[in-house]
Parts: structure tokens; sequence; C-alpha cells
């Protein structure tokens, strides 16, 4: 499995497919296989650059607190190694989150930014559902939290009727091989994570992609990262939750396809 030092881990990731560099940053929970159904569709127009973020699966786990900024030092870092100096930078919920601190660091090695249902700061609301998952995790562990997860990342029509999937969603969250501490390190960083006051100084295209009935990372949160950022576009995805890219896959992918094409290096 491909391996290289980054700051003090060392850091899994995956390169998929030619052409422009795409650096996909995943979220709270998952490693690089909990979007592979999006990485392999976007490899075929970029080379996708995928990896396990710190804390989670096949990346080292350090007990140490965390930070959106950490994150994306990792996230420049890895850039480095491989030798990628600029690349879209395609961010899902906490990825969304560094991906805004790589841009605020370094905004030259940004071609654009694709924020899907994150936040600069989360609301009230979404810290209250990070903070149940944290005491779920701490009391019944990985899975039993995956399995609450999942009902804050599907509406309820698209929860009843796709079991498979969503039961294949949950193993690859419950089993993605991280010490308990990770995880908890990981929502912290969520929880503390505040681009709000750093926004308005980047200068780099910007999508922000929420689902309009999203209560983890709410539709006013992309709101206000599209607020925020100067000429960022915002597209709402109506009757979807918090995974809208699985449930208006076929819709929303095109969509961003589009907008990254129009994107000049």
């Amino acid at each position: 499995m491909p391996t290289v030092r980054v700051n003090d881990i060392n850091m899994y990731y995956e390169l998929h497919g030619r052409g422009t560099p795409l650096v996909h940053v995943g979220g709270l929970a998952g490693d690089a296989r909990a979007w592979a159904r999006q990485i392999q569709w976007l490899s075929q127009h970029f080379q996708v650059l995928c990896f396990d973020n710190r804390g989670t699966g096949r990346s080292d786990c350090p007990d140490q607190p965390y930070s959106t900024k950490l994150f994306a030092r990792d996230t420049l870092g890895l850039m480095d190694a491989l030798g990628i100096k600029r690349a879209h930078l395609y961010g899902i919920s906490m990825g969304g989150c560094i991906v805004q601190e790589a841009a605020i660091a370094q905004p030259e090695r940004a071609i654009s930014l694709t924020i899907n249902c994150s936040f600069a700061k989360l609301d009230r609301y979404g810290e209250r559902i990070c903070q149940n998952l944290i005491g779920v995790y701490q009391e019944q562990g990985a899975h039993e939290a995956a399995r609450h997860m999942t009902l804050y990342c599907y509406t309820p029509p698209y929860f009843n009727t796709h079991k498979e999937e969503i039961d294949a969603k949950e193993k690859t969250l419950g089993d993605a091989q991280r010490p308990a501490h990770a995880f908890l390190h990981s929502a912290r960083a969520c929880i503390e994570h505040d681009s709000r006051d750093r926004l308005g100084q980047l200068r780099i295209p910007t999508l922000v992609n929420c689902g309009d009935q999203d209560p983890w990372c709410s539709p006013a949160c992309s709101e206000e990262i599209a607020r925020l950022i100067p000429g960022a576009k915002l597209r709402l995805y109506p009757g979807s939750s918090h995974f809208f890219l699985n449930e208006h896959f076929d819709v929303c992918m095109p969509e961003i396809l589009a907008f990254l094409r129009s994107v000049q290096d």
C-alpha cells in the first residue's frame, strides 16, 4: 500500500486517472474508500489524489489534539511529497473545512475549491450532532456510531429505499480502522473549526454544494460560506441530505464537472 512520510505521520494515498490534479479530501468518519464512486467518476477527467486523513484508516493515528489547520498542513504536505504544485481542491464535510484551511494557508496551490456539505462554523444543531456522536462512539463503539451517523446523512425516503447501499456505507464507516481517540480528536476538530473571519481573503473560483435538507451541515452553513468567499457559486440540491452526492449523483457530478472545466489553470 502506498504511504509517504508527511509531517509527523505516514499517510496512505492513492492516485487515479490522468490530467490536471484534483485533491479529494474526505470527511469525519470515512477513509479513502468512502467516496469510491465519486473518485472513480472524477478520475475519468482528472488525476485524482485521495488519501486517508490523519486518524483514519491506513494513515497514522497519533493520540494528540487534531485541528482542521493540522489536516490542511497534512494535505499540503502530501501534495509536496508527490510533486503536486497546484490542484483543484475538493472537500466533503470535514474535508470541506480542510480545503478552506489549505486555501487560506497557501492560496497559490488551489486552482479552484469545491466545498460539499460543509461549514465555516457549525451551527448549534450541527455541533450537537457531533457531540452526540462522540458520546455514542465512547459508549458503544464505531459500528453503532456509524448506524447513528447515517440517519443524519440521508433523507428518510432515500434511507428507506436504499438498504444495501446504506448498509455498505455503515460498514465502511464503522470499519474505518481507527483507534477511538482518533475519531474523538477528529470530531472535536469539526466542532472547533471556524474560518469565518478569513474566507473573505480568498480570490479562488469556488463552488459550494449542499443538500437542502442537510441537518448536520445545514444549507445556512453553505450559504454562509458562499457569502463570505468573494464570487463563490452556491448550489442547493432539493430533496437531499448530507450525502447529496449519493442521493443526486447523476445530477450533481456533471454539474461539478462543468464548474471544474470552467476554471482555467
